[in-house]
């Protein structure tokens, strides 16, 4: 069953749908500008100016960080350490400045008002040390949106939130070096590895099923509002002992902290939402909580599509308490849900495809500081992850003649105990040790029967029968304890060496990871950085191949990782890094893939499914991030990746008719050649407009084409001749996106409205290659020889869309 996400039909009515929503969402972006045009400010607001010095050697510093207190309004200094912020409104602000290696600078109680021009003159910042908990060890971290330094991050709040896909916090991240993901998908690949290799945390709680209706492409969006989040921290290799049970990388999001009461109510074509937080108990209590809902079955409505409705919903709440100086309790509720009904019904045959998705996690966090030197973080949680997959296909056509029903139910829940230390021993030695334990238990009750006509590799033309019934309870208990520590070995060079044991008792996994990292800091702008280490993943106890018929648990897979990266910040505010990394893969599980569709909704029911046997896998690749912003008007980053990721195919199961072909071979992701291009333009506070270029090349593809023959009854069947095995590639794919956001000061917050063009030229981008076998009026088309022409049916990713959303931030 073909399954489209945009706009959620086939045949004809995906044009004509298309075409629709494209006016729809023109219409709507011409009202909102019209609308905004009368939404003027009467006041001009007050600007502040200053620049920042050593105070020891009275040298300008640049890319300072300039932040306003309780607000994300700030500056960063430019090259000569001058640094303005404008369009203020009036208010009593503290203004704090900081700069890694520098104490932080206050500046407090300054009296704002409307036109108001003042000039703070010289503002010096005295050199503090670094203390060794905040030096970044390991290569391949981004900080994005978080607390860290401006000159320190990779993408910044008001960046993230200004980019094309700011609504989701996975989608932005795919601009950075070294991952990949789609049109569709907010999932991603880092390094060639899968999307299940990417351990995604909140606050320190692992999510499991971290995205959107799975049924599009693997997850359209992320269960958590990015209004929510403060910062994330991506690592994409060498990273220490602290993260274990995952391949690839790590993306953990940080909740943020609240500073003062903020509400922000959302519109969009794709979600509402409602976001909340406050202080309570004399500032000792606050809560956060978001809420959303789906609005693509109400978009849909508009239109007059009553049938093929995806809806989601996703809750949030946070409510942390300062029960003494020394500890703070926070406990958290997740609660994220989806619902799909496909219905694509016609006189030849039927797609039924029903499915209900459910995440609960809750987790309670004691935060204990002991000293300053000594702290220490406990977890007790829980969750329930649930899905009920029903699907039905009969079809009597040309070139699909099957019956197929499918029952597919789990119950996954689990519940463990976190505990991890913090020390920092003396100015050259830092400590982090901490163990878990989890406990979990599943339910699968999965069957499905099948009959299909298919060719088999005598090409002979078969009833082919399959069936499946599985009821199974597997349980088991994970455990892991790891230690790391850092050291500074001289004031230049720093050292981190780590040690994790993982257990697991489902699989029989008993498996160690030692890991190190090294960085030399030639000077404060200019660092080296290397890694390596051993990353195991063990299967998850909800991840078991019941579809075809599997019931024991594979071992874990091993990934060694071997990095090496360079960083600098030249004077006039470029910076740069580049990296190279080299990730040995063993111990592949087979799996199975479909050789035409790797995003088929029901995979068991298709005639194209094979089976694939390895002897590991390997990629590599050298990548290169230049970021300017100075915080002046034009800023751009721009990140180019070469890489190139192999698996050795040892063996393909297929019965079929397929030109096989075994050895190294590009992974089904390999993307060889990356370049992503974003440039920003802030005429001022109130407006920021994006644009934003993506290239890639390299993803390998298995074409086909049809022949013929005739059933006893003397109907016509066609059945498909793959040809060589990913003996093709798709072409390259480019596309340029277009965001405008304009901010509006209402007496009561601000307004803030979007409108952002997905693929600006319409390039018409190949997703799957395609054929069928009639025209577009459903009529076979005789070659003149005895045979047929097969039209091309080539799927596209997204051509020309708007998108709108309007907030209130009050």
């Amino acid at each position: 069953m073909e399954l489209v996400v945009t706009p959620f039909m086939k045949g004809d009515r995906i044009q004509r749908t298309h075409f629709t929503l494209n006016r729809l969402y023109l219409g709507i972006a011409v009202l909102l500008s019209t609308c905004a045009c009368g939404w003027t400010q009467t006041n001009s607001g007050a600007t502040l100016q200053g620049r920042v010095l050593d105070s020891a050697t009275q040298h300008p510093l640049p890319f300072v960080n300039i932040m306003i207190e309780g607000s994300d309004r700030g500056a960063v200094s430019d090259s000569d350490g001058r640094f303005i912020l404008s369009d203020l409104p009036p208010a009593r602000i503290d203004l704090q400045l900081t700069y890694i290696g520098y104490a932080p600078h206050r500046l407090d109680d300054l009296n704002l008002s409307p036109g108001l021009e003042l000039d703070l003159g010289d503002i010096y910042l005295e050199v503090e040390a670094v203390h060794l908990s905040e030096v970044v060890v390991t290569p391949g971290s981004f900080s994005v949106m978080g607390n860290a330094p401006l000159s320190r991050q990779t993408l910044t709040e008001e960046e993230i939130k200004n980019m094309s896909y700011a609504e989701d916090i996975t989608r932005a991240v795919a601009r950075l070096p070294g991952v990949s993901s789609n049109d569709f998908s907010s999932k991603f690949t880092v390094r060639g590895g899968e999307t299940d290799e990417v351990l995604i945390t909140l606050d320190g709680m692992e999510l499991y099923e971290p995205f959107h209706q799975r049924d599009f492409a693997g997850g359209l969006f992320s269960i958590v509002d990015i209004d929510a989040i403060q910062g994330v921290d991506l690592l994409t290799g060498g990273f220490p002992a602290e993260y274990g049970n995952r391949q690839s990388a790590v993306f953990a999001m940080t909740s943020r902290d609240v500073q003062a009461p903020r509400t922000e109510l959302g519109l969009s074509i794709m979600n509402a939402r409602l976001y909340r937080e406050a202080i309570f108990a004399g500032g000792r209590g606050e809560y956060l909580v978001s809420l959303r809902r789906g609005m693509l079955d109400k978009s849909f409505q508009l239109i007059g599509e009553e049938e093929n409705m995806p809806s989601f919903h996703d809750e949030l709440v946070k409510v942390s308490y300062q029960l003494s100086l020394t500890h703070t309790l926070s406990t958290y509720l997740l609660n994220a849900g989806d619902r799909t009904a496909i219905r694509d019904i016609a006189p030849e045959g039927q797609d039924v495809h029903d499915t209900r998705y459910n995440n609960l996690y809750a987790w309670t966090t004691l935060e204990s500081v002991f000293s300053p030197a000594l702290l220490s973080r406990t977890t007790l949680y829980g969750a329930q992850i649930w899905q009920n997959r029903q699907g039905h296909t009969a079809k009597y056509e040309l070139s699909d003649k099957l019956n197929f029903d499918l029952s597919d139910k789990r119950d996954f829940q689990y519940a463990g105990l976190k505990q991890e230390w913090r020390w920092e021993l003396s100015d050259h030695v830092y400590a982090k040790a901490g163990f878990e334990l989890r406990s979990l238990r599943s339910a699968y009750d999965y069957g499905y029967t099948l009959w299909d006509i298919r060719i088999n590799a005598d090409t002979l033309l078969i009833n082919y029968s399959d069936s499946v019934d599985l009821h199974i309870r597997p349980d088991g208990v994970l455990g892991s304890v790891y230690f790391s520590g850092r050291a500074r070995l001289t004031p230049k060079l720093f050292l981190e060496t780590g040690l994790r044991h993982d257990q697991a008792s489902y699989s029989a996994d008993n498996l160690w990871s030692p890991r190190i990292s090294l960085a030399y800091a030639f000077s404060a702008n200019t660092f080296l950085r290397a890694a390596w280490g051993r990353y195991y993943q063990i299967q998850s106890l909800n991840d078991l191949d019941v579809n075809h018929a599997t019931t024991s648990f594979d071992p874990a897979q091993l990934s060694t990782h071997s990095i090496l990266g360079f960083e600098h910040v030249f004077q006039r505010g470029l910076k740069l890094r580049t990296e190279a990394y080299l990730k040995e893969i063993s111990n592949l599980s087979p799996n199975y893939q479909n050789l035409r569709d790797p995003w088929e909704v029901f995979p068991e029911a298709r005639n194209d499914q094979i089976r694939l046997q390895y002897d590991g896998a390997r990629s590599a690749g050298l990548e290169v991030y230049l970021v300017y912003d100075v915080g002046k008007r034009f800023s751009w980053w721009l990140n180019y990746a070469l890489a190139n990721t192999k698996e050795n195919i040892t063996a393909i199961d297929y019965a079929g008719l397929l030109i096989r072909r075994t050895g190294w071979l590009p992974r089904i992701n390999n993307q060889r050649h990356t370049l992503n291009l974003d440039v920003n333009y802030r005429p001022n506070e109130r407006w920021h407009l994006n644009l934003s270029w993506q290239y890639y090349e390299g993803w390998p593809m298995t074409i086909y084409d049809y022949n013929f023959q005739y059933l006893d009854n003397g109907d016509l069947h066609f059945y498909p001749e793959h040809q060589v095995f990913r003996g093709k590639e798709y072409p390259p794919y480019h596309r340029m996106d277009l965001r405008a956001n304009r901010h509006f000061q209402l007496a009561r917050g601000e307004v803030s409205a979007f409108v952002h063009i997905i693929n600006l030229y319409n390039r018409e981008n190949l997703r799957k290659f395609d054929l069928d076998v009639t025209d577009d009026s459903g009529n076979t088309v005789p070659d003149g020889h005895g045979g047929y022409i097969y039209p091309h049916d080539d799927k596209m990713w997204f051509g020309i869309l708007p998108v709108i959303g309007v907030s209130w931030n009050f």
